[in-house]
């Protein structure tokens, strides 16, 4: 196996020590990727690419699409390239990576034509530069001995004096020794000894490979910039008894008289079992309230530019007619659709939604992998009197939603090991935008997103991550974005001298970091003035000083629907948000003024919530207060 590189090595190249750190990130690879190569060296990862910002994402993968697509294989890291607007997904190594995407970014182009000899007199030369045999053997000798001393020695030296392209120059030949060296992987300060122990030892091989990587690096160079970023596209987990008081929704609603049949939600989480009866009509004739379902969980697959090769189209064509997959009408010539996705983003043609909807819709009926999503729709839009009526007898378990007359669209994004790409559910918000333009009129008027991508604050500015950027542009569109703030607000660490719990700050992950979007955190169900803010509920601020959470809801125990017609309690801001979606589509149900315009509708709720006298890094605004919300208009 590959010899994997403890995280606290790869960090100490590229920042330095913790005590001394005050570099920044000076590469377009951010630092998750590289951390992420290292536990894993010889692996393929998924990667979000960002283009620069006047290039189409097809044009990108178009010129992509030649390099990652060599040649046929069938082995399990196979290459993949697949985009979206404005963004472009692929599975790559490390190897390829560096050959095929860093010598397309902007970050190389700029310094690219500085090899020659008055660059050098004026000390700008390039970060990967040719050297002497000597001189690359000196560099690489000084950066893993001074790592040697700063982890195992107490004098903790610097890196300071090195330039950051000399760090990555290093690191990358760590790296790419690393995926073919084997090895096996040992507690962390063991480990780091034993890799250092051996890249000195095999010094001239970490060079050599590291040289023939970057003569190929400059044979890959492009003449105009492609590619802004490279970034982790990164895993989604869930933010994880009558809470409908506690925030005045149910005085609201009987005061002002609110339904919210004519409102439509996403939920976009791991799935709402429809045939569960608190997702019915309580009439004659009983309607589900679950118009559509969707499932992107194998949306890379769709639109991947490798179904331009036969075998790669076959095998994904496969995988996607699957009966398991339950698609509500399978494409008559699937091999052919996906074809002409293929051949589009390679023409830089618009996203054919049509087509795509072909292998992502799914009979609403699909019993879904896991109950979260359930549970989550449940508190938007669960009936009392339905569910009474459709299993015959009456329940304390059974209670209204926040609407119980909702409409809801189910978008499948978790799968059932709770975790899936951060492109899944980019395509899924890009697809809201697209019924709605092709509607004419808002088919969704909002989206609930209780899901949890934690957020690296050194990679780059909190609020402007490839999931941020989408949830800020469907909110523009009018459409009320809701996130879960999540539940990273307490940790336990192991040291050597012994466990600490800690209360943790710039906790807020992805998409809650968004400024457009209402963030939302978690406090008691029914007690928010004695218990405050939930213990695991991210606090704030936000990596760049902006107050987050927005609001807090109940997120402690809430008793809501599950999978199979249960009923059950669970607890996170998973659970906060949706009360904040509900409340928001009761403010458009009672004014349709109010319709579209998103940042109109946080703002209400944030500047009439309950000030629960906590820290406002905790708290945001305070509790989510219905009833003085209508009350203000």
């Amino acid at each position: 196996m590959p010899l994997p590189i403890p995280s606290l090595l790869i960090e100490f190249i590229l920042f330095g020590p913790l005590g001394d750190r005050r570099l920044l990130q000076d590469s377009p690879i951010l630092g998750d990727v590289w951390i992420k190569f290292g536990k894993e060296p010889g692996k393929a990862v998924d990667l979000l690419i960002v283009p620069c910002a006047t290039l189409n994402a097809g044009a990108v993968a178009n010129v992509l699409c030649d390099a990652v697509y060599t040649e046929p294989s069938d082995t399990e890291d196979r290459a993949h390239l697949a985009c979206l607007q404005g963004f472009v997904a692929a599975t790559l190594s490390f190897e390829q990576m560096m050959k095929i995407l860093v010598p397309k970014t902007k970050w190389w182009v700029d310094q690219r034509f500085t090899e020659d000899k008055e660059a050098r007199m004026t000390e700008k030369v390039h970060p990967f530069r040719g050297r002497r045999n000597d001189e690359l053997l000196n560099l690489f000798g000084e950066i893993f001995e001074t790592a040697k001393k700063w982890r195992f020695e107490p004098d903790n030296p610097s890196l300071q004096s090195l330039k950051p392209g000399d760090r990555l120059a290093a690191l990358t030949g760590l790296l790419l020794w690393a995926g073919k060296a084997g090895g096996e992987e040992r507690p962390v300060a063991e480990q780091t000894r034993y890799v250092l122990e051996r890249a000195e030892n095999e010094i001239k091989k970490i060079c050599e490979t590291y040289e023939q990587t970057r003569a190929e690096m400059f044979e890959q160079q492009k003449e105009d910039p492609l590619i802004w970023q490279i970034a982790l596209n990164r895993p989604a987990m869930p933010a994880m008894t009558r809470s409908i008081p506690s925030v005045k929704a149910d005085a609201a609603k009987s005061l002002f008289k609110v339904n919210c049949k004519d409102i439509t939600w996403a939920v976009i989480d791991s799935g709402i079992d429809a045939e569960h009866p608190a997702f019915w009509t309580p009439d004659d004739k009983p309607e589900c309230r679950v118009k559509r379902s969707f499932d992107f969980r194998n949306f890379m697959k769709i639109v991947s530019l490798g179904n331009l090769k036969d075998n790669i189209r076959r095998e994904n064509a496969k995988v996607l007619l699957d009966d398991e997959n339950n698609l509500l009408e399978k494409p008559a010539n699937a091999e052919k659709d996906l074809r002409m996705l293929a051949e589009g983003a390679r023409n830089r043609n618009p996203i054919r939604w049509d087509i795509i909807e072909k292998f992502v819709e799914i009979d609403k009926r699909t019993r879904p992998v896991t109950s979260h999503g359930t549970h989550v729709a449940g508190i938007i839009g669960a009936n009392k009197e339905a569910t009474r009526q459709k299993m015959d007898r009456n329940s304390d378990d059974f209670a209204d939603g926040m609407c119980p007359e909702i409409r809801l669209y189910d978008f499948r994004v978790l799968g059932t090991d709770l975790r899936q790409t951060e492109f899944a559910i980019i395509a899924a918000l890009q697809y809201i935008r697209h019924l709605n333009d092709a509607d004419n009129f808002y088919t969704i008027h909002g989206a609930n997103l209780s899901l949890s991508i934690p957020h690296d604050v050194r990679n780059f500015a909190c609020g402007s991550t490839p999931i941020c950027n989408e949830c800020t542009r469907l909110s523009d569109s009018g459409v009320v974005v809701v996130a879960a703030a999540g539940n990273h607000g307490h940790k336990s660490f192991q040291t050597s001298d012994g466990a600490y719990d800690l209360y943790t700050a710039f906790s807020i992950t992805d998409p809650g970091n968004a400024d457009a979007v209402i963030t939302v955190g978690s406090t008691h169900g029914f007690w928010p003035h004695t218990y405050g803010v939930s213990y695991f509920s991210s606090r704030g601020p936000t990596g760049d000083g902006r107050i987050k959470p927005d609001l807090l809801a109940p997120g402690e125990r809430i008793r809501a629907p599950l999978r199979d017609n249960a009923w059950g309690d669970l607890d996170g801001t998973s659970m906060a948000a949706p009360h904040v979606s509900g409340a928001a589509a009761m403010l458009m149900a009672r004014y349709p003024e109010f319709i579209g315009k998103s940042r109109r509708i946080k703002e209400i709720l944030c500047k009439n919530a309950t000030d629960l006298g906590r820290e406002r890094t905790f708290q945001g605004h305070g509790m989510l207060d219905v009833l003085r919300a209508f009350q203000s208009i």
